[in-house]
């Protein structure tokens, strides 16, 4: 196991590098140890399989960022577009979008020299910025406040690194409908789309577990306290739309649900009665069930709507959990598990 820790080391180099908080190998191998024994190898090369595909770093977002300023698409081939458009800074919660934005800003100086307005009214076209997007609530929020002051007639384009497929779509269609009142134009783009429709459950890039999990023990009793909530139909046929699993094989995911999700009630089985209700062991979401079980990842942080295994707790404070990758917190996040941002800090 000691070659597949380095090699998932390595994936992660680049994680909170900078604060020495990137996972070595012994970090690796104390985490996996949590896991049940005759598991440990295949949560390491599933976890391999999964990082090469979303773990995204920093020099790929720069890139999509570079390319966008260049995009003759969003600029409408108007070579005085960046003077023309204003980015907003409206998130209500968390520091994503103003940390994206002080790249975004940095880079279209570089390239263009250019210094880019904020929150800019006198404009007619804003780009809404962030990093990733997993139920849509933050945005729809956000954005469904600053249409109601909007502009009539303007354009709004809404850039994420990468959005599922269900939250972008539910937050779309309800943010649509504003906008068309006052006819703003909204436009998406993305560098990765992930998918978690519910007609796609059995190629879904989220840790969904399967009705296999009741067989474990712990998990009827949680099931209990979440009122309506929905397994994933493993005998479901895949529509043609449905994008290929990021998962080496449904057997292998299996193992991930389960540990994953027992890993998860262990932790919660320390919170108190009042933080049980705001976490699930997957990852944070406002729907019932498990938690929204997100696999995506960056070298700025690691999102809470993953798995709690993945980071709850730290190395120097890990009575309850040692994990892979510590998140990061802020000032208004006394602790964890009472830090209430819904989506990745970039």
């Amino acid at each position: 196991m000691e070659e597949l820790a380095v090699k998932l080391a390595n994936l992660l180099e680049e994680y909170r590098a900078d604060e020495g908080l990137n996972p070595k190998k012994d970090n690796v191998l104390t985490w996996v140890e949590q896991f049940s024994e005759e598991n440990r190898q295949i949560i390491l090369e599933e976890m391999i399989n999964v990082f090469e595909k979303r773990f995204l770093l920093e020099n790929e977002v720069d890139d999509f960022l570079n390319r966008l300023i260049l995009n003759t698409k969003l600029t409408r081939s108007d070579d005085e577009f960046w003077h023309k458009v204003s980015l907003l800074e409206i998130q209500e919660n968390g520091h994503s979008q103003r940390i994206m934005n002080e790249k975004f800003q940095e880079l279209l100086r570089n390239q263009k020299s250019i210094d880019i307005s904020i929150n800019d009214d006198t404009k007619s076209h804003f780009i809404h910025l962030d990093d990733f997007l997993f139920t849509g609530n933050r945005l729809k929020n956000d954005l469904t406040k600053w249409l109601e002051n909007a502009p009539e007639n303007s354009k709004v384009d809404i850039i994420y690194i990468g959005y599922y497929k269900n939250g972008q779509y539910h937050a779309g269609k309800k943010l649509q409908e504003l906008a068309e009142s006052k006819n703003i134009t909204l436009k998406f783009w993305r560098l990765i789309e992930m998918e978690n429709n519910p007609h796609c459950q059995n190629v879904s890039e989220v840790l969904w577990p399967s009705d296999e999990i009741l067989e474990c023990d712990g998990t009827n009793d949680y099931l209990q306290t979440q009122g309506k909530y929905k397994l994933r139909d493993t005998i479901q046929v895949a529509n043609s739309h449905c994008e290929e699993s990021i998962f080496t094989s449904e057997t292998n995911r299996k193992i991930l649900e389960k540990e994953f999700t027992l890993a998860g009630l262990n932790i919660m089985s320390h919170f108190d009665d009042e933080h049980k209700k705001k976490w699930k062991p997957l990852g944070k979401t406002s729907y019932p069930g498990f938690g929204f079980g997100a696999m995506v990842f960056s070298y700025r942080n690691c999102p809470n709507n993953t798995p709690l295994a993945f980071w709850w707790g730290d190395w120097e404070n890990n009575q309850v959990w040692y994990p892979l990758l510590q998140r990061k917190t802020y000032p208004q996040a006394v602790e964890p598990i009472i830090e209430d941002f819904e989506e990745i800090e970039f």
